[in-house]
């Protein structure tokens, strides 16, 4: 969990649940929780549960969130779809980390002083009820539910579960072929960031969440087998642009005095790395992109492994109070 918005959640009194990446609490007397991106440092999703109550209001709350969007400077998007608000903060350029903090409590602020002035009122997200309230989280992401709207909500968990059980592995062939689809496009990026002199992550996991996507989109479902298929697939694919990148150097240094093509170049790369300085730069640059691509793919292949299982984690996280009571927190 970010650091600051951590200590943000402990100063204030909100509960913080680090394992789960998740904070709630009240403000202004009404519940919100934020959640943490499990991939992303700087990226939070906040939810909040609330509907007009006897009077309209003013302007009216989708309105109100536009207005945020554009006030608020980390706040990326906002929605309300009649009982839910859903706001996304990430994180962006310079002077973010000093900065972050700041504007997520500024937005909760604004939107709770809003919902206390217009007598809104929080209630079940499926139904609308406002007694008997709970949050719960089903995966990562937050419900405010009354009793029976989460029973209906466990009955169709339970049948997405057998659903992904009966799809099994999927259609293995599909998945490669797709795997190996998805992971050319992080051999591009790679290949255009090696250009400028850098080796980055982002490559890497941009090659490894295309592949995933490419083998779930030709192969029908996304198991176990099909992440480590699409993992392997993107290992052997970064060796593939490392390649690529030392041919256009190869490519680069002899065209103006050989007749060379660049898979003339491609092809004689073996025989450069025979060449001892040359050898040890590239394997660093393969350690390195390895590391990179482990760091910045481990929370989307975690979650993806999640996510393949069928089995739907849902807890009770805790009940919720009626709100709408005056006090800033």
């Amino acid at each position: 969990m970010y650091k600051k918005v951590k200590q943000y959640a402990l100063s204030h009194g909100f509960t913080v649940e680090e394992k789960e990446g998740l904070i709630y609490g009240t403000m202004n007397g009404f519940f919100f929780s934020i959640h943490q991106d499990p991939t992303t440092l700087a990226k939070h999703t906040v939810h909040l549960w609330v509907k007009e109550n006897n009077m309209t209001a003013v302007p009216a709350i989708a309105d109100f969130l536009n207005q945020c969007t554009g006030k608020h400077k980390y706040l990326q998007s906002a929605s309300y779809s009649g009982t839910r608000v859903t706001a996304e903060f990430q994180g962006l350029g310079f002077k973010w980390q000093k900065l972050y903090t700041p504007c997520l409590d500024a937005f909760l602020q604004e939107f709770t002083a809003y919902c206390q002035s217009n007598n809104l009122v929080s209630c079940c997200e499926s139904c609308g009820a406002e007694s008997g309230l709970s949050l719960y989280q089903v995966e990562t992401v937050e419900h405010m539910l009354c009793p029976s709207c989460y029973a209906n909500a466990s009955d169709s968990f339970q049948r997405r579960a057998e659903e992904i059980s009966r799809k099994g592995s999927g259609n293995i062939i599909g998945g490669i072929v797709g795997a190996l689809l998805g992971s050319v496009l992080g051999v591009i990026v790679w290949v255009l960031i090696y250009q400028l002199g850098y080796i980055s992550g982002i490559a890497g996991l941009v090659m490894v969440i295309c592949a995933l996507k490419g083998y779930e989109i030709l192969g029908g479902h996304l198991s176990k087998t099909g992440i480590i298929i699409s993992c392997v697939i993107s290992i052997v694919m970064l060796l593939i642009a490392e390649q690529v990148c030392v041919g256009l150097e190869i490519y680069d240094v002899y065209k103006d005095y050989a007749e060379i093509t660049f898979f003339d170049a491609f092809k004689s790369v073996p025989e450069f790395l025979e060449e001892p300085e040359l050898k040890a730069a590239v394997i660093y640059d393969i350690v390195i992109g390895y590391l990179l691509m482990a760091v910045g793919a481990w929370g989307t292949v975690r979650q993806a492994l999640k996510n393949s299982s069928g089995k739907t984690k849902t807890r009770l996280v805790t009940q919720v109070t009626n709100t709408g009571s005056a006090g800033r927190y």
